[in-house]
């Protein structure tokens, strides 16, 4: 990196509006939630109902890591700002490098709650 040009309001400002649309994850999780289980309770199936937990589950891990990754972002952009407007460029450029320190989920098998192992697809392929 051979320079830094950063505006601390900026920043501020596309901080602001990242932490506002994050604060709505949660309303919208509960009513995705409220959603699934009206979908199963309205099918009368045990199976629909099942699937539609299944699918619940799997998607769980997935949008939890969006969660992550989205908090991790806006407080790397917060400290790098810091560290920037404190004149200390190294630190600044660390924290900008935790952006994306968020673990990277695991593929899953299509139809399957498991992980796909390692080198599976590779072996898949051939």
């Amino acid at each position: 990196m051979t320079g830094w040009n950063i505006e601390p309001a900026g920043v501020q400002g596309v901080v602001d509006r990242a932490r506002a649309q994050s604060e709505e994850f949660e309303a919208q999780m509960k009513s995705l939630d409220t959603a699934l289980q009206g979908a199963a309770s309205a099918s009368r199936s045990p199976i629909v109902a099942g699937a539609l937990e299944g699918l619940a589950n799997a998607e769980r891990k997935q949008i939890q890591f969006v969660f992550t990754r989205v908090g991790a972002c806006i407080n790397a952009a917060v400290r790098a700002t810091n560290y920037y407007v404190q004149g200390d460029l190294r630190m600044a450029a660390h924290a900008q490098a935790a952006a994306a320190s968020a673990p990277q989920p695991a593929p899953l098998l299509p139809g399957s709650r498991s992980p796909i192992p390692p080198g599976a697809m590779a072996r898949r392929a051939k």
